[in-house]
């Protein structure tokens, strides 16, 4: 018998551990021609590569959300976080665990974020994702802008990202 749940364990332990450690990142941006199918069954191959090689492929439904047998445990922190950036690829309304971002929250972190020297930081989309401009894009995780983005977002904007999930996407 299979659970009606996504994988809530694992991708709160995937959250958590993007929180902790910084890899919850704008790079790591949906990709909105990607199969669900395709990115779940990546992640569970990742959890494989990574130590766990017992780890089962989920069984997708039509809403995208994958479910594992029951008494799957999560895997470690170390192979969590190796793979966190493969789930990062669903849409943020298909991605599973903690609790959705807020549509509030959600323009709280973009005020944030401009209110903390990131004057290009756009609104959220409808689809709930931060549409990046090239000028941000380009310098999340490397550039001259990279540790001013960086340190607002992991400092006083982290409060409104609670989920760890905020996604963006190219302009």
């Amino acid at each position: 018998m299979r659970r009606n749940f996504t994988l809530t364990g694992l991708v709160a332990a995937l959250a958590l551990a993007a929180a902790g450690c910084g890899t919850g990142t704008p790079a790591a941006a949906a990709r909105p021609t990607a199969n669900p199918v395709t990115i779940w069954h990546e992640a569970a191959q990742c959890v494989r590569d990574h130590g766990v090689p017992d780890f089962p492929d989920p069984v997708v439904d039509a809403q995208g959300r994958g479910h594992l047998p029951d008494g799957v445990q999560p895997p470690p922190d170390s192979v969590i976080q190796a793979c966190q950036p493969i789930l990062n690829q669903l849409p943020p309304a298909d991605r599973p665990g903690g609790p959705q971002n807020d549509p509030a929250m959600m323009e709280r972190f973009a005020q944030c974020m401009r209110a903390h020297g990131i004057q290009d930081w756009p609104d959220p989309n409808a689809n709930g994702e931060f549409p990046l401009p090239p000028s941000i894009a380009n310098n999340v995780k490397r550039g001259p802008r990279s540790s001013q983005i960086q340190a607002a977002w992991h400092g006083p904007c982290k409060q409104y990202d609670p989920s760890g999930n905020i996604g963006v996407v190219p302009a």
